[in-house]
């Protein structure tokens, strides 16, 4: 295909009606194969932890747990990306032609750019969390309750959504000739040089991990120098506090590692790249079949890492997550034995391993051993 990094406009056509059928796929059969195979594990497991996330966090309505909102948050932005974004990257990117319309051509572009957005914002709020949590503990606990998460988690979505609205305006299904053949392709119809230096570079990336590198300098400062928590606080309450920020903290830096890839490749073509030299022109031609296909799953790997890292972190994590499969297992044994019939039902309620636990599976990531603690550490 042409070399040039965007389309030229004098290429475009309306009708791709007078063109030669153009090839199915960009890559061989068995490349192919192997990018369908790994889009598709980082979606199914992606889907699975985030939506154990969901659960686990939603199913009970008493707990008053602001980090877990967050998280909550941050599990249904990683949803929408696996559920809209990967197929609609993984269909451009196998395929010579986008083959889901105008429609889904500037859904998934909006959607791209706005679940990105709220992502990583969702992530400086809770950074903010841990720096508030640790750093002035007494104005955490007057000042940071669950009513403002709402409020935090409801901004940062509605200023992600139009974040995203000038690609919903700017993309278009359009024609591209060569030669004899007509390729339609999902593509800007503007210069995306400024949108992509100002919002995607500037604002959705390097200002939030200015914002995330200063706030965590100074919890790490606070912690070294023993200033970190009230003066009645439990050493237990410490520990628990540090551990959800070391956890949130590598949820960042993978975010960053995932997504650092992506960023510098689109850096380099709009802006450093010399279009009549041959190296331009090889790298571009590599960069549209090779190397952008396993950036975007980089990128897209951070959405299904998430629950991993929970997991890794927390024993009570993986405690609610083998009690809800040990729940589904139990009940789906019984509706076999049973012929079919649906008498037996999951309870919500049953989640916990314990059963005065009113908080059920959710509250095993946020509570101490057994035992019942103040809304203060109640964050884990």
């Amino acid at each position: 295909m042409n070399s040039s990094f965007l389309p030229d406009p004098t290429e475009l056509y309306e009708d791709a009606a007078q063109f030669e059928p153009v090839p199915l796929l960009r890559h061989s059969y068995q490349l192919t194969v192997l990018y369908t195979v790994a889009y598709g594990a980082v979606f199914f497991t992606g889907v699975l932890g985030n939506t154990f996330v969901v659960l686990a966090v939603w199913a009970h309505k008493n707990l008053n747990i602001t980090t877990d909102y967050l998280i909550l948050s941050l599990a249904l932005a990683d949803l929408f990306i696996l559920w809209i974004c990967l197929p609609t990257t993984l269909i451009n990117s196998i395929f010579t032609e986008w083959l889901w319309g105008q429609f889904f051509c500037r859904l998934s572009t909006w959607a791209n750019a706005s679940t990105s957005f709220a992502s990583v914002y969702t992530l400086v709020a809770v950074t903010a969390d841990r720096y508030l949590a640790i750093c002035h503990t007494l104005k955490y606990n007057t000042s940071w309750d669950r009513e403002y998460t709402k409020y935090v988690i409801f901004t940062v979505w509605f200023v992600a959504a139009i974040f995203g609205i000038p690609n919903w305006y700017n993309y278009d299904l359009i024609v591209w000739q060569e030669g004899n053949y007509g390729y339609r392709l999902c593509t800007s119809q503007t210069d995306q040089k400024l949108y992509f230096l100002f919002v995607n570079l500037l604002l959705a990336f390097i200002v939030p991990f200015i914002l995330i590198s200063g706030l965590y300098t100074k919890i790490f400062i606070t912690v070294s120098t023993h200033r970190s928590l009230a003066v009645d606080a439990r050493a237990r309450e410490d520990r628990t506090k540090l551990r959800v920020a070391t956890m949130m903290l590598t949820v960042i830096i993978v975010f960053a590692c995932c997504w650092l890839p992506l960023y510098c490749i689109f850096t380099y073509f709009f802006f450093f790249a010399d279009q009549r030299s041959e190296l331009f022109k090889i790298t571009s031609m590599v960069k549209l079949s090779s190397i952008r296909p396993i950036f975007q799953w980089m990128s897209l790997l951070s959405s299904s890492l998430n629950p991993i890292i929970y997991i890794a972190y927390s024993h009570k994590y993986r405690r609610a997550f083998k009690s809800i499969f040990a729940n589904a297992l139990s009940t789906i044994l019984r509706r076999h034995s049973r012929g079919g019939k649906s008498t037996a039902t999951i309870s919500m309620s049953n989640f916990g391993t314990e059963p005065t636990n009113l908080g059920g599976a959710a509250s095993l990531l946020i509570e101490p051993d057994g035992k019942q603690i103040e809304r203060s550490t109640s964050d884990c």
